[in-house]
């Protein structure tokens, strides 16, 4: 789906944090589709949501996503992989030859999100969110 890595930058609090979209990985395999983020500074990978989509073109996706996934607070170094798999799994982490750490995350679906030949993935920042409790 993605040729080369997408570098992104969002602003956290007047910080940029800095991430690259590595790929969307064997797309349409449950067992292993994943969504693999490398970070490029320190920073909250619970600021980010991924999501579902499809690509309408080669720069422009639709605006209707599906099954977003928060991904849980986690601090996480410039260098370290944050990776999204489809399937059910064990949240878990381990740390690289390269004295860097990779952080696996499961969204906990039985059927693939990726097996279009359009359906891509999308990331978002949530760097400042609000919420309303529900009035009875």
């Amino acid at each position: 789906y993605f040729p080369r890595p997408l570098s992104l930058w969002f602003c956290m609090g007047g910080k940029k944090m800095k991430f690259t979209i590595r790929g969307l990985r064997e797309a349409g395999n449950l067992e292993k589709e994943r969504v693999v983020i490398e970070m490029l500074e320190d920073g909250d990978a619970g600021k980010l949501v991924v999501a579902s989509t499809v690509q309408q073109g080669p720069s422009n996706v639709s605006p209707r996503i599906k099954s977003p996934y928060w991904i849980p607070d986690q601090e996480v170094k410039k260098g370290d992989l944050v990776v999204i798999y489809t399937k059910n799994g064990q949240r878990n982490s381990r740390e690289n030859d390269d004295e860097t750490s990779s952080y696996f995350f499961y969204m906990g679906h039985l059927q693939s999100l990726y097996s279009g030949k359009d359906d891509t993935v999308a990331v978002f920042n949530l760097s400042s969110w609000k919420f309303a409790r529900r009035e009875e």
